[in-house]
């Protein structure tokens, strides 16, 4: 008798179970233009940006320039806030004259951002990547489609989450 009572439950469980519709995985999110094309470029030391993030900060600087290096520890310091809700992902756009100086530069202030040469073709291929800089520092915000929100000089950086906001409205 125990031996039936035992079979029925384990047919009993298996009924059930079978009963239970698969539960669906939810879908993945589309993927934005930005997301797109980080995947598919080779940033400078392999460190790829957040695709998931909601703004791109392309920050134009050098590690031959004054103002640069004011900002850019300034930034590295900065970076924990501007990516705590995925709000901001900084990408660096090199405006040294070879990759290694850039990685030189990048790993002097412990940036933990991603960076391409400013007149590569893996940053052309970033939607909304500025082609036209005329003096650095300059720092350009975009949203994850690539549409311009703010341009300015990169000692402005700090102002991020206002010019976010203002970009809302």
């Amino acid at each position: 008798m125990k031996i039936l009572n035992f079979f029925l439950a384990v047919l009993t469980c298996a009924a059930v179970t079978s009963a239970q519709e698969p539960v669906a995985a939810a879908a993945p999110a589309p993927a934005t233009p930005m997301a797109k094309a980080i995947e598919s470029t080779n940033f400078i030391a392999g460190k790829k940006p957040d695709t998931g993030a909601k703004y791109y900060m392309f920050l134009a600087s050098a590690s031959w320039c004054g103002p640069c290096r004011m900002v850019t520890p300034r930034l590295v310091k900065e970076y924990p806030n501007m990516m705590a809700n995925k709000d901001v992902e900084v990408i660096l756009l090199s405006c040294d004259s070879t990759p290694e100086k850039a990685i030189e530069y990048l790993a002097h202030y412990n940036a933990p951002f991603a960076a391409v040469m400013y007149d590569s073709p893996e940053a052309k291929a970033l939607p909304g990547c500025p082609q036209d800089i005329h003096g650095i520092p300059h720092i350009v915000v975009v949203d994850a489609n690539g549409k311009m929100l703010y341009r300015g000089h990169g000692l402005r950086f700090a102002d991020w989450k206002y010019e976010m906001e203002r970009a809302k409205k």
